[in-house]
């Protein structure tokens, strides 16, 4: 699931949570212009690929954001 409301998603157990920008943009952010906000949503989209790939056994958030972009940054 990718979401801008990540803490909710995390407690009702979705299993893997990608970290979106805004609700209404949740996979990008015009706010950073063409090929900047082109870039973050590939990081999103690059990042929703790898947490599918990724065996989990709790709800656990991927950030787009980090330098990591392969490891998820929490797991409950």
């Amino acid at each position: 699931m990718i979401s801008a409301l990540y803490s909710l998603a995390l407690t009702t157990g979705a299993p893997r949570i990608v970290k979106g920008c805004r609700i209404e943009h949740v996979c990008g952010n015009p706010a950073l212009g063409p090929e900047k906000d082109r870039e973050y949503t590939r990081r999103i989209v690059e990042m929703a690929v790898s947490a599918l790939q990724t065996a989990v056994t709790s709800p656990t958030l991927f950030d787009p954001s980090e330098t990591s972009a392969k490891e998820p940054v929490h797991a409950s």
